[in-house]
């Protein structure tokens, strides 16, 4: 059966003319995997969550000499696979919908590990290209908050990967994904805690490295004159913005969605950091 016809398979018998659906969505990540369990309501359209998930397996710890996934990440996430499928069908989800993005793309046995998945618990896993991945974020960002035609950048910081994008609320304008991940940074050039400066040069000498073709690609495709907003998603931003929360205001917001840092807060997080 193709890809196509088996978005997933962990399903629920549906009713087409409910006008309220409750689906689910997985992502499987280098560092973590995540769920949610949302409500959607058809007719406006909208959607509520009900239920979240997240387990950091770490599914990005790879053999050094293979690049293969570790049985031991791979049995981790199975068994948060198998706990998410099951929250999710307590809660009468008429559909599981799950992603595995860079350290399944990567690794030589990421296939083996889906299909795994799929004999196990029933659960087709899309693996999506690192534009795909980029293009979804856009998606997911454009879902919750208004661009007003105005442009903006889009960052996302993952264990494996980080996703840069620019649109301005319809087609986006540049999807990139490149190798740069809180994880895989970490297995590759750290190796001293705290880091040492000559570590941190050679960290930021490969960021800078990677990231200048995406930037230049933003670059020319903004036109004179706009001023782009910065928007960040996922784990590495949800941080900063949690230590820069506690340290300012005392507290951390609840959600996290919608804070604000400017690039003085961040040049401030650096330092004291």
């Amino acid at each position: 059966m193709n890809s196509a016809a088996r978005e997933s398979s962990s399903t629920i018998t549906t009713t087409p003319d409910k006008q309220e659906r409750i689906l689910a969505a997985i992502d499987i990540g280098t560092n973590s995997i995540h769920m949610v369990v949302g409500r959607i309501n058809a007719t406006l359209p909208a959607f509520t969550i009900i239920a979240k998930e997240k387990d950091t397996v770490r599914l990005g710890e790879r053999d050094p000499k293979t690049r293969d996934l570790t049985p031991e990440a791979i049995e981790r996430a199975i068994a948060t696979l198998r706990r998410c499928q099951k929250l999710a069908q307590s809660l009468k989800a008429e559909q599981i919908v799950a992603v595995a993005t860079s350290a399944v793309r990567e690794a030589p046995n990421g296939r083996a590990f889906l299909q795994r998945v799929d004999t196990e618990l029933g659960l087709f896993v899309n693996l999506v290209s690192g534009q795909e991945e980029a293009r979804q974020i856009y998606l997911g960002v454009l879902s919750g908050m208004e661009f007003n035609s105005q442009p903006h950048i889009i960052i996302d910081i993952g264990g494996g990967s980080t996703e840069l994008i620019l649109g301005d609320g319809h087609k986006p304008r540049t999807l990139s994904s490149t190798k740069v991940g809180a994880v895989r940074l970490t297995a590759e050039f750290i190796t001293t805690d705290p880091i040492s400066n000559l570590e941190f040069q050679y960290l930021q000498a490969y960021v800078r490295g990677m990231l200048e073709r995406p930037i230049e690609e933003i670059q020319a495709n903004l036109e004179v004159g706009e001023q782009p907003r910065l928007v960040g998603t996922s784990g590495t931003i949800e941080t900063l913005a949690i230590i820069h929360a506690r340290k300012s205001l005392g507290t951390v917001p609840n959600p996290l969605t919608g804070y604000e840092l400017s690039r003085t807060d961040l040049k401030g997080i650096d330092r004291k950091t």
